[in-house]
């Protein structure tokens, strides 16, 4: 008596199944290499091309930090949004003695912190006795930061806040 085999008839059928698993890892092969041109194409301008060189600049932001403190200047900073993407800065400065600081030059380096290519300055006008403003109108809607520089007495006085404006 001679055995014969024969194939079951579901085993021609469950051939597909190994595709399955091709046809899978082709479809993630394709969306990481998607998301790899994507995440390589939309450079936000955000970047750090000498990570000791940068931490040598924190050093000197360090010491800079120190300096003011010792020159006993105190500084208010006050934001109002006043329309769409626009506002008022204000900046109240005090000298060691408490008194308002006069006749200071108060300059603004307003920065995307996000996106390159909106940066502008400003200069803020003394309002009253040591109260300087100045309007601002920003391209786009969202956080910005103010580099603001105070310069009076010979020496430099340094804020960076930052704002929110909506649309």
């Amino acid at each position: 008596m001679a055995i014969t085999m024969q194939r079951a008839p579901d085993a021609e059928r469950s051939r597909w199944i190994p595709w399955v698993f091709v046809g899978f890892f082709l479809v993630v092969f394709a969306v990481n290499g998607a998301l790899v041109w994507f995440a390589l194409s939309s450079w936000t301008g955000l970047e750090t091309t000498n990570s000791y060189e940068r931490g040598l600049v924190y050093n000197r932001a360090l010491e800079a930090e120190k300096e003011q403190a010792a020159l006993g200047w105190r500084a208010g900073f006050g934001f109002h949004q006043t329309g769409e993407r626009q506002g008022m800065l204000e900046l109240r400065l005090q000298g060691r003695d408490t008194a308002p600081l006069e006749g200071a030059k108060v300059d603004a380096e307003i920065v995307r912190p996000t996106q390159e290519g909106y940066d502008f300055d400003l200069a803020l006008e003394e309002r009253a006795p040591g109260r300087y403003r100045a309007a601002v109108r920003v391209p786009l809607p969202g956080q910005w930061e103010v580099r603001l520089a105070a310069r009076a007495r010979g020496e430099v006085y340094r804020l960076s806040p930052r704002i929110y404006l909506g649309p």
